[in-house]
């Protein structure tokens, strides 16, 4: 338990935090992490609290702007996601926090709160192509240079995170966790949103949410909530959070849906569809792997 380092075939390492057999992200400069990640499922949890949950990069930041515009009907305040959460935030931060507090987490169904599940908190999860999810990824773990000392290749990165050598772990077991949540916690409200989908209908994506969240309003401010968390607006306000050692921002690259063909070869698509197909045996996602 603790700091580890994680070898890719071509001789470089990412460095990781593991916690009870599971990798998180290392958070430079910050006191127990450990400590914090543990007290995950004791946090304590309010009924009117909302959580954003996704795999790494399909979507959190994004979706999680949408929920707080909606909610707050805030639109002047720039916030950091980050500093709502669960991972990096200890209880008595997040108690100070006001209601409704809109929460985030990449955590496995299994490690929330428990109180989420005794209060029915709403859930919002979010899904995303893997092929792109991976590119992005790729781009997060090799900008991130403080958190993961990395600097790999795309052709030695991909075998690592295909087989779950990455913070959070494989996204094979997130995926089927998730999936599985509607017969787990059948009582718990979940709102599922696609990330494909909401790139090419963002309003209809906003109404959703609005409508699960019990939050509409009129159709121009659904409009004035497209324009703020479109890709570029996002990227103007919040790319100065998070910026990699040439300046550009990590959290808001590309944004797109189909980059993964301009980095993965015949031979990367193919292996990773017939692992794909090997681990997802019995969970049915249909992604979409381009725009239409």
């Amino acid at each position: 338990m603790g700091e580890v380092k994680i070898p890719d075939a071509g001789g470089n390492s990412i460095t990781l935090v593991e916690v009870d057999g599971h990798f998180f992200p290392r958070i430079p400069n910050e006191e127990n992490p450990i400590d914090v990640i543990k007290g995950i499922r004791d946090i304590t949890i309010r009924e009117d609290d909302v959580f954003v949950c996704a795999y790494p990069k399909c979507g959190t930041h994004w979706v999680w702007e949408m929920a707080r515009l909606l909610l707050s009907e805030d639109t002047d305040t720039v916030i950091n996601k980050e500093k709502f959460m669960i991972e990096f935030l200890r209880n008595d931060v997040l108690e100070k926090m006001p209601s409704p507090r809109i929460l985030n987490t990449h955590c496995l169904v299994e490690q929330l709160p428990r109180g989420v599940f005794e209060k029915k908190c709403k859930i919002i999860y979010i899904l995303r192509n893997p092929k792109d999810m991976a590119v992005s990824f790729f781009h997060h773990h090799t900008k991130l240079i403080p958190c993961y000392e990395y600097h790999g290749k795309w052709e030695n990165y991909l075998p690592l995170l295909m087989d779950g050598k990455v913070d959070y772990g494989s996204f094979y077991t997130y995926l089927k966790d998730w999936a599985a949540i509607g017969q787990t916690h059948p009582d718990v409200p979940i709102l599922t949103l696609v990330y494909e989908d909401l790139k090419e209908d963002p309003l209809a994506g906003i109404r959703k949410l609005a409508k699960f969240l019990n939050a509409e309003k009129s159709e121009e401010f659904y409009l004035k909530v497209k324009q703020l968390t479109s890709f570029n607006k996002m990227k103007e306000n919040k790319g100065k959070f998070y910026a990699a050692e040439d300046g550009s921002p990590v959290m808001y690259r590309k944004g797109e849906v189909g980059d993964w063909k301009n980095y993965f070869t015949v031979a990367q698509n193919e292996a990773f569809d017939r692992l794909y197909k090997e681990n997802m045996a019995g969970c049915d996602i249909n992604f979409r792997y381009s725009s239409k």
